[in-house]
């Protein structure tokens, strides 16, 4: 029997980019100002939940096989959501609606369901269910003579960040969800946008939510406090950001909104959405973490959520020290060893060391998590590795790097970009890049659809010295 992982790898290997690009994103008509969210739910739960071009890149997309492969990763057997798989395929060939609509609610049933398979290699890693429980495994490194630089400084970094973390998200909605290979084929090496950059997308939203509830109570906020700000300003969502909105509408609230029948609950969102918890908490890296795991356990659970706490504590400490290399060393100490996130993190170190270039090692990881969908946090975040490692000190060869691995390289090049933001400052981010964002950042968060980054910038450099 065919796996879902397999579908889903065929399709991501055949995908092909296309060149010269000048169309713009559409979020469901959102440019023109509508909130479709029956229309787009509507959508999703037909025939575009099984295969569907992303808004940004055009890249095929499928939400029932990520949910499928992913609770596999997760140890769970899904040969009855797989045995599902070639019915619902010929219910998309032969128009029948209302078949598929039943399959699809008998996948996520199935997924439920899953048995625990307990000789699975993920029930070998210890499962981290708090902040609490991580705290008590990791020792945090501290700064204890930082002190915040003048408004004027903290503003320019600050500033610095948000640029860094939109190039790297525009730079990546251009090409993600595609092979590596695929995207050496179409552009050759990335090293400035390959099309008109564009803001409006999905990753920075979640920030929005979560920097409007800090700045009403700072270091107080609560997960409940995020999520109710999620309720009121974020229309709609995607896998696992998807389903905790939709809890989060029916009052099942954090944790629960993170774990309980959330298959996506270990891919990308909660990761990508890490750089304000560590704008947030400079130079206190413990202080980054517990902000990303209240943010992260209202979508994510265990091993998404420690992603997220990694590239919070990278963006934390950045703002102290100078070189990359010695941020990520320091990271990964901080991420528990007897998670099974910490063992891709090493995987991706080994891959280095015996590398003699970027693209052999990310050849390596690439292959070692293949049977991962490409949303997933595991290959995309040992991409973050093998950029730091091979880019050094430089923001341009690293969101190259990411950029050319492919994967959901518009969730790596945001967290990764505003880190370094951060530590070199507005000097190393070259006008290619900035110029032609025109310091604009448009969204599809209520109320905050059209805003400059330079007033970003401000608002969070205003949040950071209010509660210090």
């Amino acid at each position: 029997m065919k796996r879902a992982w397999e579908y889903d790898y065929e399709f991501f290997c055949d995908a092909i980019p296309v060149r010269d690009r000048t169309d713009l994103i559409q979020w469901d008509n959102l440019l023109e100002g509508k909130f479709l969210e029956e229309a787009r739910q509507m959508l999703e739960t037909g025939k575009g939940a099984w295969i569907k071009p992303l808004p940004e890149s055009k890249a095929p997309y499928s939400k029932m096989l990520g949910a499928i492969s992913s609770m596999r990763n997760m140890g769970y057997d899904v040969q009855e959501a797989d045995r599902l798989i070639p019915e619902a395929f010929r219910a998309i060939d032969e128009d029948r609606l209302i078949d598929l609509q039943i399959i699809n609610a008998r996948v996520f049933k199935a997924l439920a369901e899953a048995p625990k398979i307990e000789s699975h290699p993920y029930w070998s890693y210890t499962v981290y269910n708090s902040f609490e429980q991580y705290a008590q495994s990791v020792k945090f490194q501290e700064y204890p003579e930082y002190r915040l630089p003048g408004q004027d400084a903290l503003f320019e970094k600050v500033h610095a960040g948000w640029l860094g973390e939109i190039i790297g998200s525009a730079l990546g909605t251009a090409v993600e969800g595609f092979k590596s290979s695929r995207i050496w084929e179409v552009f050759g090496e990335i090293t400035e946008y390959v099309k008109p950059p564009e803001t409006l997308n999905d990753d920075i939203t979640f920030e929005l939510a979560l920097l409007e509830a800090f700045r009403e109570k700072g270091y107080d906020i609560t997960s409940e406090d995020i999520a109710d700000k999620w309720v009121g300003y974020i229309p709609f969502a995607y896998t696992a950001e998807e389903i905790a909105l939709n809890h989060l509408r029916h009052g099942i609230y954090p944790p629960e909104s993170g774990y309980v029948a959330n298959p996506y609950r270990e891919m990308i969102g909660a990761a990508m959405r890490a750089a304000i918890c560590g704008a947030l908490a400079p130079g206190n890296p413990r202080m980054a973490a517990e902000l990303a795991w209240r943010d992260g356990c209202v979508s994510h659970h265990n091993n998404g959520i420690l992603a997220e706490v990694f590239n919070a504590l990278i963006v934390s400490m950045a703002y102290v020290e100078t070189d990359m290399q010695v941020i990520l060393d320091k990271a990964m100490r901080m991420i528990p060893r007897d998670s099974e996130f910490y063992s891709v993190l090493a995987f991706a170190c080994q891959a280095c060391s015996q590398s003699r270039d970027y693209r052999q090692a990310w050849e390596l990881c690439e292959e070692k998590y293949k049977e991962y969908n490409w949303v997933h946090a595991y290959p995309n975040l040992a991409a973050e590795v093998v950029a730091i490692r091979f880019a050094g000190n430089s923001f341009e060869r690293a969101m190259t790097i990411l950029m050319m691995a492919g994967q959901d390289n518009d969730c790596t090049g945001g967290p990764i970009g505003h880190a370094y933001g951060v530590m070199l400052g507005l000097d190393a981010l070259d006008d290619k890049f900035v110029a032609p964002l025109r310091d604009q950042l448009d969204t599809y968060v209520r109320t905050m659809e059209s805003q400059s980054i330079t007033s970003l910038s401000k608002k969070t450099t205003e949040a950071i010295l209010k509660y210090n």
